[in-house]
């Protein structure tokens, strides 16, 4: 466990904002700057350690009594593995614009919400998760395979305007998956890769107008024995295996 002396100030600054729920915004104000294709780049003012991100996420800077805490973050380089791997999370996790390092693992984890919004990520690894909120991974671009197999989502599966894209067989491998909310692939939503939802109970449906999936490998959308209130492919939607 790393010290408070010895944190970078970025890290700090997020150290002291997690007890009160406030933002750190380190993004620079311009698109091409903030852009997090490029996010490899970007410098120590702007990088986070993935160590001091999982202990803050574990509750390692506890709040005084009645305060509301999260972790929120914005135009960040996060370097390492987030290893959320079997946690209790009391807290939302939110990430905006962020470049990770490698996928995060959330493998057997009981959270709140977790928003990965805008960012890049070489996938992740949810399986058997449990969230007690909605996961929105909207308008980012995850580069690897993201599991969901046997997860149970109290919320909504929020994916428009994202990219997923496995080397792998599968973009999105969600069997057994359980959702409370819906499931919105809308919006331009782009797997390059299988999505695979066998036996996924989807009582608040699956919604994937304007998407498109791709897999050469093998089927674009695998969802036998799965249950769904509503199915809705329109609006372009186009799938190629």
């Amino acid at each position: 466990m790393l010290s408070y002396e010895e944190l970078t100030p970025p890290e700090r600054e997020l150290w002291d904002a997690f007890p009160e729920g406030r933002q750190v915004d380190l993004r620079v104000g311009t698109p091409s700057g903030d852009d997090p294709a490029g996010g490899s780049d970007w410098g120590p003012e702007r990088t986070l350690r993935a160590a001091v991100v999982t202990a803050l996420a574990r509750g390692g800077n506890a709040a005084p009594p009645g305060a509301v805490t999260a972790l929120r973050v914005a135009g960040a380089r996060i370097t390492g593995h987030l290893d959320l791997a079997g946690a209790e999370i009391d807290h939302v996790l939110w990430f905006e614009g962020c470049w990770f390092e490698e996928g995060p693992s959330l493998y057997g984890a009981a959270t709140r919400t977790i928003g990965i919004i805008g960012s890049r990520a070489p996938g992740m690894d949810a399986t058997l998760a449990r969230i007690e909120g909605t996961l929105n991974l909207q308008r980012s671009v995850l580069h690897g395979t993201v599991s969901l197999m046997r997860a149970r989502i109290a919320g909504e599966l929020k994916l428009s305007e994202t990219m997923l894209s496995a080397s792998d067989k599968w973009a999105l491998f969600a069997g057994g998956l359980v959702m409370e909310g819906g499931v919105f692939c809308r919006r331009g939503f782009t797997a390059h890769g299988g999505i695979r939802l066998l036996g996924a109970h989807l009582p608040g449906g699956l919604f994937m107008e304007g998407a498109r999936l791709d897999n050469p490998d093998g089927p674009a959308l695998l969802a036998d024995n799965a249950v769904a209130s509503t199915l809705v492919f329109s609006k372009g939607f186009t799938a190629q295996a």
